[in-house]
């Protein structure tokens, strides 16, 4: 086969004899003719670095959980933190099983303050772990400063109420449900749009939740009972004038909407219910909550109702149990958002509600339950419940041999306050339709309305028991 020759040679010298220096000129032209051709492929693409393009995306998706005295196992706050676990990230984020997210795509509702990274982001985390993890310019002005150990995730609350002791909690023995009686001392009413938990000891506490006292019951019970706080392991333990929400793992604040709050009236106590599990060490704890005042006309107030069941009966060994709930809509309502709630054997959990004209509208599932990401679910857009529809849960449970079994052997379960028990819990947060408390001599009866039907409730359980 004889020398393929480029283009260019043949215009130079067609079919003439080679002259102008002839051997000294053919070799410069074979020369060149054996060299490689100059590339025309775009530039290689310049690799992600962390404080650049990484730093931005942790600090927005990652660090709410992912920092000193908040729920991540490990934080991510620093580069060096972040390097040494850049082959994780990037496998994590690709199946999607962080930032953790657990509602499925698709069931019910638009949901707000859904945390998934973008493809885009995604694909930045990849070829940062692939470039090996490049810092690029490190000066201080080129990386925005990371949340500080024991900021609030919302900001600066405009009113911080705290336990008002330290409580111990003992290394072993059985849980402990405590609640502690925290004075608000405010001048007047007031509304809350949010209400951030702060747990004093993420180690031993389990779930906290908050009750308001305006008859001073909750500071009797204290006075009675020695040592800080008092044991109630059914709520407040006395009777209430309203609630604060609570805490579990996993459970992330944001913000009401417009328009809708929380009544605080002035000088309630804050009942403080916290359900603390013994960690084989003796631990502290002095937890404290921070309280975001409505900045506009408040015209509804938010109550969580909750459709629950507390008489299942969970075999050992079986691995798929179902277990059912429900709760029947007393008045036309409209639902803000939802809550599920089990503990360490639940599977999946799926809650929906039947509207009176028997049209089915779903709410939320979490196809796969992690106890460690306990959250609450608001809805792009509120749901119509009109009185008459009923909402539904539909829970599975495995008390098989696994990891999570608080119990090695499997033995029988039930509900019950403690870790090692199960519940089966959707709250679901509703305002009443139609209600508009800026306009005189409107009131809001709607804590009253639930409060009747769950004492209705137990009266016809304690009559079926007779």
């Amino acid at each position: 086969m004889g020398i393929r020759r480029p283009a260019w040679f043949f215009r130079v010298a067609p079919s003439a004899p080679i002259a102008w220096g002839g051997v000294a000129f053919f070799a410069l032209a074979m020369r060149a003719a054996s060299e490689e051709p100059v590339s025309t492929a775009a530039p290689r693409p310049i690799a992600p670095t962390y404080t650049k393009d990484v730093q931005p995306i942790l600090q927005k998706k990652c660090q709410n959980c992912h920092r000193r005295d908040q729920v991540g196992p490990f934080a991510l706050e620093t580069y060096e933190q972040a390097r040494k676990r850049a082959a994780d990230i990037a496998s994590v984020v690709g199946d999607r099983s962080m930032p953790p997210w657990k509602p499925k795509f698709g069931f019910g509702p638009k949901l707000k303050h859904d945390p998934s990274l973008t493809h885009a982001e995604i694909a930045v985390l990849h070829a940062w772990a692939a470039a090996e993890a490049p810092r690029g310019d490190h000066h201080p002005t080129a990386a925005a400063a990371a949340p500080e150990a024991g900021a609030w995730a919302l900001g600066k609350p405009d009113l911080v109420l705290e336990m008002t002791e330290e409580f111990v909690v003992p290394a072993s023995g059985p849980d402990i449900y405590r609640c502690f009686v925290i004075p608000s001392k405010l001048p007047h009413d007031v509304y809350v749009s949010a209400v951030e938990y702060q747990p004093g000891n993420r180690r031993a506490v389990h779930h906290v939740m908050a009750f308001l006292d305006l008859q001073g019951a909750a500071r009797v019970r204290d006075e009675a009972d020695p040592g800080p706080g008092y044991s109630s392991y059914s709520g407040a333990g006395v009777e209430v004038d309203g609630d604060l929400g609570g805490f579990a793992a996993g459970n992330q604040v944001s913000h009401l909407p417009d328009g809708v709050g929380r009544l605080v009236h002035r000088d309630a106590d804050v009942i403080l219910q916290v359900h603390y599990h013994p960690t084989g060490k003796a631990e502290v704890d002095r937890t404290r909550l921070g309280l975001y005042l409505c900045r506009k006309p408040v015209q509804q107030t938010v109550h969580w109702a909750n459709a629950n069941n507390d008489k299942f009966r969970l075999q050992p060994g079986k691995s798929n149990i179902e277990v059912k709930a429900s709760w029947y809509v007393p008045v036309d309502v409209e639902a803000l958002g939802v809550t599920p709630h089990m503990h360490q054997l639940g599977r999946d959990f799926r809650m929906t509600a039947t509207l009176p004209n028997g049209k089915i509208q779903d709410l939320v599932h979490i196809a796969e339950w992690d106890p460690s990401w306990q959250n609450t679910y608001y809805f792009e857009k509120r749901i119509d419940l009109p009185k008459g529809s009923t909402v539904n849960i539909v829970a599975h449970y495995d008390n098989s041999a696994h990891p999570r079994n608080p119990h090695s052997p499997p033995r029988l379960v039930t509900w019950g306050p403690e870790a090692a028990d199960e519940m089966c819990v959707g709250y679901i947060g509703i305002v009443k339709k139609g209600q508009d408390l800026t306009t005189a001599g409107e009131k809001d009866d709607l804590y009253q309305i639930l409060a009747q039907q769950y004492l209705r409730k137990v009266v016809r359980q304690q009559s079926a028991r007779r």
